[in-house]
Formats: C-alpha cells, structure tokens, sequence
C-alpha cells in the first residue's frame, strides 16, 4: 500500500496551493495511483508523486504530464503554472531582500566581500608575499579553484591594509584582457600615465588566448605588461590564469620566464578550510550550519575539481531555503545538492520561458560560450549588442530574457556586457552541455563568422575579404536558412554568397560559349582530331590529380607510398597540383610508418635503445624487426598463456622478465625457456633495465618499498634498497594517495602486468638504471631524487636533485641519457636534466604537460610529446621548439631520437593498446644545421642571395660584429670592423643594442649601424662597407641630417641615396632621404616609416605602417592596408605585386600600381598564428615563400594564391631573411641562429630528393593497383 501523502495548507505560498490543486485534480479523476499514471505519462510515479508533494514547483513538462494523465486541460494547467512560477520567484526576491545572502552564489568574492572570506588565509599570505618580493606574479589554478575571488576578497584588501603605510600599493587596478587588450588597457599599462607603486591585477589571463584572435594584439598585450614592469617603473602585475591553459604562457619567452619565477598555484582546499568557508560566512549572519550539512559537503567537495562555486550555489540555494536560523539537510536536498542546484535553478528558469523565449535563451547562452580546442570550454564576454540584433523577434525577447538570466545569477550584466556568472555553468547544468557538445564545430564556425564579418567591416567591405570556396559553402549550410544571426553577420554571409553566384553566372556564360565554339570546332576533321588529342591530355591531367589527391589520403598512414604517388603523378602530367604535391612529398617530415603485421591488439612492443629495431612480443611469436627495412631479423616462440605474466620488456635484452606466483622470473628468448627459478618476490613491479643486463623488481609490504637490481647472466643481486613511505604517504592528502594509489596499479599493470594481479597496494617508489648499471635513480615521494653507485653498493650525494612528487614516481617521470652521462626529469613546469658527474643543471625546458620525454645520446637534444605534437628542443636553447609535429590521434608509448640520422622514432596507437606502429619522422634540418647560441640583430640577403649579412652581439658583450657570408655557400666574404655596443644610462628602462642593416641592389655595398635607445647621449652611426675591396668607404653621424637616433635604413631603388627613419617620437620625427654622393638631404618623408621596400623601378616606397608615396617626389599615396599590423614587405621582381604580412599570419596581396588588393594568403584550416617575419617573391614573380616567427615557411602560388606543397623543413627558429636563386629553384633562408639554410624546391630536384628517400619509384604492381589507364613509367632512375 502507497504512503499518505503529508497534508497540504494552501495558505502556505503558490507552491503549496500549486501542489493542492494538483492534487485535487487527481481526486477528481477517481484518485488514480500514481503508478497508473506512470504508465500514461512516461515519467516515474515518483516524480509525478514528487510533483504534488508541495515541496517544490515541479517542471512545466512534469506538471504536464501529470494533468494529462488526470484528463486535465493542458492549456488552462500551463496557464496556471506560468502564474505560479511567477509567484515563486517574486516571493523568493522579497524574502532575499530582507537580509543580505552570506554566500555569493556562483559570483566571485569582490574586495567588498573580504570580511565573510574565509579559509584561504594561508594562500593568501603566499601570494602577498611573492608580490612584494616580485615584479610580475602568476596565480593558476583549475577553473573553480577561487582565482578571482583570491585576487579580490584577499589579495587586494590585504595589500591595502598593508602596515607600514608608505609599503602600500600606490593604486591597485584589476582588468581582463577581453578581445583587444593591447588597444583597450594601453592606458592602464603606460609607465607615463601609471603611478609607481600601482599593482595592476589581471584576473582572467586566458581571455589572451580564447578571446583574442589576433597574435599581433596578443604580443602587443604582452610587451605592454613586460614595459609596465620594467626597472625604476615601480609597477607590479599579477596575472591569473586557468590551469589549462598554463601551457600556452610557454610559448612567449618573457612570459615564460616570469612564470618559471613566480607562480602560485591554488590548490584544493584542505578539511578545516571548506569548513570555515561553510560555517563562518553563516555565523555573521547569525545563522548555524547543521553539522551533519557540514561534513557531508566537505565529503562531496573534497574530491570534486574546481567546486567551490557549485558549493558557493548549492549554500546560496540552502541559504534561500532555510528554516528560520538553521541551514540544513532538507533544505540542501532541496536545492540539489552540489551536483544539482546550478542545474535545478537553470532548468526552474528555462522551464518558465515560453517557447520564443527558451529559443532566445539558447542563442544567447551559446553566443556566451567559446568551445575549447584542446582544453575546457570557456566563458565569451560578449557585447550586449551583439545579443539584442539576433534572431527576428530580439528586440522583443532578449532583454527580458537577459534580466531573468541575471536574477537567476547565471549570467552577469555590465554596462554593455554579458558574460556568464562562473564557467562552473557550462559543466553543472546537462541542457547547456548537450547544446555546446550538439553545436561545437557549429560555434567554431560562428565565433570564426563574427570575427571575419568584423574584419570586413574593418576593411569598408571589402570584397577581398569575404568568404569563399569550402569556407564559403560550409558558412551557407550551417547559417543559411537560420535567423541566429547578427544583421552584419547576415550582410557578411549574403555578400559572399552574392559574389558567388555572380562568378557561376560567369563561369555558365563562358561555358555556353565554349560549347558553341566546340560544336563549331567538329565541324572540320583536322580540329577533330586536335580535339581528340587535347581529351586524351585532359584524361591523363584527370589522372594525375586524382593520384595527388590518393596520395594525400595516404600522407599519415603509409608516407611512403604517398612520396612514390606524389611523383608519379607528377610524372604522369607536369601540373600546378602534380609539381605542389611532389615539392610536399619532398618536404614532409612524415618519412615512415611501419606497421607489425603480427600479433593482435595483446601484443606487446618495445623500440631498442637507438629506434631502430621493434621487438613484438605475442603468445604465437616473438620476432625482431630491422625498422628502417621492415625485415624480421629474428623469430623465436611465443610466450602462450605466460604472456600475460611478462614484466616490462627492452627491445635490446636476450630475456623477456615474467611473474611466477609472484616472484620475478626470467625466460629466455634463444630457448623460449625459463632461466631457473624465481629470484624474488616482485609484487610491485619487475622491468629489464636498458641495458637489457640487468632486472629491477619492485616489492611492497605494508609501508616498506623495496627496490632490488639483478644481473640477468649471472642471476646475482648488485643493488638492494629499503625505505619506508608511510611517513610520506601520510604526509599527502586523502585523495592524492587514492589517485596515486589507482594510478600506479593501472600504470604498472598496463606496463609490468598486462593481465597479472599486483599487489593492491602498489609502491610508490621507482627506479631508473643507466645504460651501463652502473648508477641507479631512485625516487621516494617526499625526499629528494637519490643516486646510487650500484658497483660499490653506496648512495653518492646529489643535493642538486630536487624532491620527488608522488606523480613523479608514479608515472616514472625520471630516466638517463642512453649513455649515462644526464639524469632528465619531468616536473609541472616541463623538462630538467643534470650531468650526473658535476650536478650541474642544464637549461631548463619550460613546457608544462609533457607526458614522455627523451634526451639524445649526446645531451645536445630533448625529444618529448604532450600528447597532442611531438616536440625537439635544442638544450643550448630551450626558449622554444625547433620542431613541431602535429599527432594524428595517436597515443606515444616510446620515442627516440637519433641525431646522426636526423630521425625520431616513436611506437604509437590507439589509447589503452600496445602500439602497432612505428612513425619515423625527419628532423635533419634541426638537429644537423649549424647552430648559433646567440640571436642575430639582424639578418639581410642581398640581390639573388648572393650575399648574407648578419650582425650578432660579440662575444665580449660590448660590440657588435657584423659579417658578410657568401649566401650560397655560408662562405665567410668580409668582416666589416666590429662597432662599440654603448652602455646603457643610469636611468634607462632598456638596455642592449640594436643593429642596422641594408644591402643594395648590386650586393657589393652595405650599410650598417648600432643603435641603443638606453644610452645617453646616443647618436646612431651609419658607415657604408664595400664588400668587394672589404672597406669602409664612408661613415654617417644621424645628428648630422637633423635626428640622433635611427630605427631603420634602406637603400634607395637607384642605391644612390639612403632612407633614415629616426625612431619614434623624435624631435623632429621626420624621415630623410640621404644623397650618398653629395651628402645631403635630399628629401624628406613625414613620420618615422620604419622598414620600407621599393618597387623596383623606384617610383613607389611602401613602409610597414601601410603608408605609400610617389618617389622621388615623396607623395603621399592612398595607404596599403592590411588586416594587421605589418610585420613584413615584398614587391615582385616585376613590380607587378606587392606582398604585405602581417601579425596574424595573413599575406595580402596587392597590384603593383597599390590600386586594387588581389586576395588574401591565409591557412583557413590553422588553430595558431604567428606573425609573418619574412617574404620573398621568385625571379619570375609566380612563386611567394612567407615565413613565419615560429620556424615556419610555405611556398605560394601567387596567380591561384594556393599552398604550393608542405611547409619547408626548417631549424625551427624564426627565419629573418628569405632570398630565391637566380633560377627560381633554389630558397635561401636565414634566421636568428641558423644562419643560412638552402632549399631545392624545383620539380627535378625535388624529385631527386623522393627518390633518395623512398629507394625506388612505385612498383609495377603498385602502378597497376593505383594508376589507371595510363601505361607505366618508371619513376626513380634505376639504381
């Protein structure tokens, strides 16, 4: 029999009487059970019962379904339901007016707030501390984790109560970057207009990586807070940034560093401390926190990521719902809980809208949303404006719509700014979730929509702007026929569309005509038969293109085949496709991938030592495979049913490690038998040690961890270490030990066991063992890394080692270089390594997520993954990758770099498999290339690239020296006299030199300069260098044209006169044009025009700053505008183009005349950018190399402004200077430390390069298998 419904008193608010009523409709339909109407309504008789329980208004669709079920009217119920709901939510503001909330909800803490913020006075007193004692300060924590709440309810008010006075902060300004930083808080960041003393707090950091599109105005942010911080400024910053996107702060150098420096994370808050933000806020109230409430949220936040706002929202709802003083149990429940109550309220609000309105919501919700790539979805402040032009009925519905959003305080109102209350919302409500997760690619392609549709508003609508192609279509088909569009965003979409259609009326017209013109054409015999030949040239150039596009699809998975595809399609036809397929192929860093044939998804696999060999390991086989030739070099039996007790193996060993009940033991692979018996009892873990010699065995026994090293031929213990960890264990928190306690077993099951029970309680300790057993690494949670000579059985002191973490030796995060010389570690922040012998630290690789890592043999390299790229750093300089390879999906399980060879080698497949795959990537261009540990000044090519002039900083710091290299050849040709670097002044906000260079247009002269904006007086010398008879011929005081200090010089297109742009500000700011014969000014341009560039006839200059004037008059012309700032400039040999890049990557292109812009080169399918730091056009102008700041560099086809081919291979640092031979085939480039790079890039030379690589061209079979209907061609030359 059913429970009595509780009675109901109708007088005791709209919910009751709601409840009442419901009920009463049900007596009047002969009082149905619940049950019965279970079955009608397809929702649970609990919730139906839970609906009239009067507890709660129950949902629209709920409430809906109860009175259908009854044989209510549906429309006269969700009359009366609206009128409720209405009813509730006024009664619950007026009771929230009579006292003031003690729990901000899913609203930070403001400075305001800071008497009733509690438990984080400990972090607090951190972060005062480092902000004293540093300039800039990184705060970080998960998303949740109180960040911004810290910055305003602690750190602010406790500076400004700091004691004595005259320590306290001058003023204190907080900010977030929003979508322009730079061009927003350029103010706010301006050392002239900010008092010293001002602490500037910048809350939201990742708004710079999410928000900001443009890396120029990223940089630009960047340099402003770095300027803010400089000496004598007196400012300080603190910056806050999710942890999620702590990564992406290593990819700027000074940001990076400032981070290495000083940062602090926010860590999860200990018992005591959830306990005082629960209690203590209620006391000031004067109310009490039931203690059973109490202890059951601490027990549901303690282990919940980033959850103090859905504890601050489920309170504030408790709060909301208490009973006279007391917060308890049945008022959480009915809040929801932790997990709920973010939900509940957002559902109670959706519930309420009409249909009109809950579409309005969704657009507006969405539109506030930024999906993530790579990491968690983010909040996207967004302009009011933007939300009340969207959809037909916006004006209508989105201003009620906002403000019952607001009052729900899921959404935050400013002035002219929506932004969502906390990012909590994304994850805690499911209807939100299932929107972002149902329309992710579809809010890329938005948020990608309205900055292009702002662009082109930038640009007064140009048409060169405007979607076209498959961005075009792929726009039209998912915002075509919707109306959640802005009306710009529509005029964008439609202008594209218009311009479309008008291009297919053109292409229908020409092809009616053609038509007529072939129907004419047949009619005589011999055209006839031209026509016959000229179909079966079109029928093989279809041929062709369809194996570039075979190829492409086979890129990844079989890069051999696709290099043997792209240039036999090549040589099928000569093609703008064939010849940019052929040069990629020849470019690809993808060399190889080898595939184990054998064995099944149980087999396990390990890479030898150098890469080069595979050992498959399967119940049927054991074989060793030769990688490069992909030949079986050895076969021995399979383990059957022991292959699920096999250890961690090493490719190079003669035994496979196994458990026997528990006890290590090992088979050896010649007999497939068992060496003896069992050695020791290894519960905790048995692996081969690299040398493939030795054995370590892992056992645990209740806090005792037991590290024991074996001699596999002699079966002789070398090495037996103890240590008790229970000290340390207890020394972490409940759930760290749990998440390492799951973690290990997992992590060794996988590696150690694959199948085989280990003990419950997995050691935390690890060991690592140098190639020649000679030293072991032993890592203990809690102490410090300890190092063992396992000879002489004794621990060697190494207090340059760091402590050890439980991830640490969980994950066996430490490892030698193959020949002992380096232990390397991965921490938080990236990658240390010391030289065992000194102690002494190499630089440090600032990279925080890496998953594996691996030194080279020779120290000199650091091959890593972060489980999205494979990554090469040099450790001379560990500032940034020199090579970047995107994954495929694929999970790394081993990786190895073999210098020599110029390859990485890694065993990869899919997440929770032994990998089948063996990937070889080309990395020759950046381990093999010449190297300079300091950065160039400035790099300049001459005409052809004949000659390469670089300036570098000698090595006595106090001069530059300049040098002129053959650009062929890297030939050193003359050394101009080194110029004296002057010392900066006393009172100088910046230090160092810059250098001045320029060549002129025979390559047999150049100028060149030192500049130092720090030094006082400073006057720029120019002195002009003949580089045949290696002389100075003349030399050139700035202050004698009427400025002191020179930014930058050029030479005039007729070589007879120099430009000098004084930097700017100067007084007068006026560029000159210098007459070299006669020694005067000879005209003057306005401004300071930094570096320019010359149409080759003379008659045009064009500036970085887009400003163009008629020489040598010095007119000035309408300016070439870019969607950027201009970061480099080109004309074409001809003078028919001009390239000009900019900070986001973009190439616009303009005629030669600067009259009319052609289009613009840009990757539609890139997710970073990089500003373009150098261009080049070939000698017959066809042909465009861009560069980009982070080593990249593309080649263009200027008349279809398509890709030509794969990006280059390059060293990986910025290319400064690009220059193409005399015969268009040949690249040159130059960067900060490579100093000269030479690029084959004609057809046949990149045909040489395939064929070098792949052996021999494809296979008659394969021919047969791939190509159709043309007859075979032999690829390769025979060998």
């Amino acid at each position: 029999m059913g429970r009595r419904e509780r009675p109901l008193d109708p007088a005791d608010g709209p919910v009751a009487q709601f409840a009442y009523e419901l009920r009463k409709l049900r007596r009047e339909a002969g009082g149905i059970t619940y049950r019965a109407m279970a079955r009608q309504a397809h929702y649970s008789a609990a919730t139906l019962a839970h609906a009239a329980a009067g507890e709660r208004l129950a949902s629209l669709p709920v409430t809906l379904a109860y009175v259908e079920a009854c044989g209510g009217d549906r429309d006269d119920w969700e009359r009366r339901w609206h009128r409720a709901a209405q009813d509730t939510a006024e009664e619950s503001r007026a009771a929230d007016d009579d006292a003031e909330a003690p729990y901000p909800g899913l609203a930070r803490f403001e400075a305001s707030d800071s008497e009733r913020f509690f438990g984080r006075d400990h972090l607090v007193g951190q972060l005062v501390g480092l902000v004293r004692d540093k300039d800039f300060v990184v705060l970080t924590g998960a998303s949740g984790s109180g960040k911004s709440s810290l910055l305003r309810a602690g750190l602010i008010p406790r500076l400004q109560r700091t004691d004595p006075p005259r320590v306290r902060p001058a003023t204190i300004r907080i900010l977030t970057p929003g979508p322009h930083p730079a061009r927003t808080h350029a103010d706010v960041l301006d050392p002239r207009t900010t008092r010293s003393g001002t602490v500037i707090v910048v809350d939201q950091f990742e708004e710079l990586f999410t928000l900001c599109a443009d890396p120029a105005e990223r940089k630009g942010f960047l340099d402003l807070l770095f300027t803010a911080v400089g000496p004598d400024h007196g400012i300080r910053v603190v910056v806050a940034v999710r942890a999620d996107f702590y990564g992406h702060c290593a990819r700027y150098r000074r940001l990076a560093q400032a981070a290495q420096e000083a940062t602090l994370l926010v860590a999860p808050m200990s018992t005591e401390e959830l306990r005082e933000t629960i209690v203590k806020p209620a006391a000031l109230g004067g109310l009490i926190v039931e203690r059973t409430l109490t202890s059951r949220i601490v027990a549901e936040i303690q282990d919940e990521p980033g959850g103090l706002p859905l504890m601050s929202h489920a309170l504030l709802e408790t709060w909301r719902r208490r009973r006279g003083r007391a917060l308890g149990e049945a008022a959480y429940d009915a809040a929801g809980g932790i997990h709920g109550a973010i939900a509940r309220t957002a559902e109670d609000l959706y519930e309420s809208l009409t249909g009109r309105q809950a579409d309005t919501a969704r657009r507006i919700l969405l539109r506030l949303v930024s999906p993530g790539q790579g990491t968690g979805d983010t909040r996207r402040p967004t302009r009011r404006t933007e939300l009340t032009a969207l959809g037909v009925h916006a004006d209508a519905d989105t201003d009620v719509v906002l403000e019952r959003l607001a009052r729900a305080r899921l959404i935050t109102l400013d002035e002219d700014t929506v932004d969502l209350a906390h990012e909590a919302v994304l994850t805690a409500w499911p209807r939100l979730r299932t929107w972002i997760d149902e329309d992710r690619e579809r809010l890329r392609s938005q948020h990608r929509l309205t900055e292009a549709a702002t662009t082109w508003q930038d640009l007064g609508r140009d048409a060169g702007s405007l979607y076209r192609g498959v961005q075009l279509s792929t726009a039209e088909e998912q915002f075509g026929a919707t109306d959640d569009l802005t009306p710009l965003e529509r005029e964008f979409l439609d202008a594209g569309l218009d311009a479309r259609r008008g291009e297919q009326r053109g292409r229908r017209t020409r092809t009616v005509v053609l038509s007529v013109l072939v129907v004419l054409s047949l009619v005589a015999a011999l055209v006839a038969w031209q026509q016959n030949q000229s179909g079966e040239r079109r029928r093989i150039e279809a041929e062709a293109r369809r194996l570039v596009g075979v190829a492409e699809s086979l890129r990844l998975s079989d890069p051999v085949t696709a290099m043997r595809l792209s240039l036999a399609a090549w040589r099928v036809a000569d093609l703008p496709e064939t010849r940019s397929a052929l040069l990629g192929a020849a470019a690809q860093r993808n060399q190889d991938v080898f595939t184990d044939p054998d064995g099944t998804d149980e087999t396990m696999r390990h890479l030898s030592a150098d890469g080069s060999t595979l050992l498959s390991v399967g119940t049927d086989q054991v074989t060793r495979w030769d990688v490069g030739t992909r030949r079986r070099t050895a076969t021995w039996p399979g383990l059957g049913e022991a292959a699920k007790d096999v250890g961690f193996i090493r490719a190079d060993a003669s035994w496979i490690p196994e458990f026997d009940g528990g006890r290590a033991a090992l088979r050896n692979l010649a007999t497939g038998s068992r060496d003896g018996t069992p050695l020791a009892v290894a519960d905790g873990g048995v692996e081969m040690g690299p040398s493939g010699r030795s054995l370590l065995v892992h056992h645990a026994e209740g806090s005792e961890r037991r590290v024991q090293l074996w001699d596999a031929r002699s079966r002789r213990k070398l090495l037996e270490i103890t240590r008790d960890t229970n000290a340390k264990v207890d020394g972490a928190t409940g759930s760290q030990v749990e998440w390492a306690r799951l973690t290990a077993h997992m992590h060794r099951q996988r590696k150690d066991g694959r199948g085989t029970a280990l003990t419950d309680d997995p050691a935390f300790t690890d060991a690592a063992v140098s190639a020649d057993d000679r030293l072991l690494a032993l890592c203990v949670p809690g102490e410090r890394f300890e190092l063992w000579d396992v000879t002489e059985k004794r621990r060697l002191p190494a207090p340059w080692l760091p402590r050890a973490t439980i991830e640490q030796c969980v994950k066996e995060r430490i490892e030698f270089t193959p020949d002992g010389r380096y232990l390397g570690l991965i921490d938080t922040t990236g990658f240390r390594a010391w030289e065992v012998s000194s102690g002494k630290e190499l630089p440090a690789i600032v990279y925080p997520g890496l998953k594996i890592a691996r030194l080279s043999a020779d120290g000199a390299f650091l091959v890593a993954s972060d489980g999205e790229e494979i990554l090469v750093w040099r450790m001379d300089s560990p500032d940034f990758p020199v090579v970047r390879h995107q994954l495929a999906g694929e999970t790394v399980q081993e990786i190895r770099v073999d210098t020599e060879a110029g390859i990485v080698r890694y065993l990869g497949g899919p997440e929770g498999s032994w990998g089948p795959s063996v990937h070889t990537l080309n990395v020759g261009s950046a381990v093999n290339a010449r190297w300079e540990p300091s950065a160039a000044l400035a790099v300049e090519f001459g005409p052809d690239g004949r000659t390469l002039a670089v300036a570098r900083v000698d090595e006595d710091g106090k001069h530059l020296r300049f040098r002129v290299l053959d650009g062929r050849t890297g030939r050193l040709l003359a050394q101009p006299p080194p110029l004296p670097c002057p010392a900066p002044s006393e009172d100088a906000a910046f230090g160092g030199c810059d250098a001045l260079l320029a060549i002129d247009s025979t390559g047999k002269e150049l100028a060149y300069g030192v500049v130092n904006l720090a030094s006082a007086p400073s006057t720029t010398k120019v002195s002009l260098y003949d580089i045949p008879r290696q002389r100075v011929t003349t030399s050139l005081d700035a202050d004698q044209v009427g400025t002191e200090v020179l930014s930058d010089i050029a030479f005039g297109a007729d070589d007879r006169s120099l430009l000098l742009s004084p930097v700017p500000g100067s007084v007068p700011e006026t560029t000159r044009v210098w007459d070299l014969r006669r020694r005067t000014t000879v005209g003057t341009l306005p401004g300071s025009v930094g570096a320019v560039t010359s149409r080759p006839d003379g008659d045009l200059l064009v500036t970085e700053r887009g400003q163009a004037y008629r020489m040598p008059a010095g007119t000035r012309l309408p300016s070439v505008r870019s969607p950027g700032k201009s970061t480099a400039l080109a004309f074409s040999p001809d003078g028919d183009h001009l390239a000009v890049g900019d900070g986001s990557g973009r190439v616009v292109l303009w005629d030669g005349r600067l009259g009319r812009r052609l289009g613009v080169l840009a990757d539609p399918d890139t997710t970073t950018y990089q500003y373009v730091s150098a261009l080049a056009f070939s000698r017959d102008g066809r042909t465009l190399a861009v560069a980009g700041d982070e080593g990249t560099l593309q080649l263009w086809d200027v008349s279809s402004r398509r890709r030509i081919g794969s990006p280059l291979v390059t060293p990986g640092d910025t290319v400064r200077a690009l220059a193409f031979g005399p015969d268009g085939g040949t690249l040159y480039a130059a960067g900060d430390h490579a100093p000269l790079q030479t690029y084959e890039i004609s057809p046949d030379r990149a045909a040489r390069t395939v064929c070098r690589r792949v052996g021999t061209g494809l296979s008659r079979d394969d021919w047969d298998r791939y190509v159709q209907d043309v007859a075979y061609r032999q690829s390769c030359p025979r060998a």
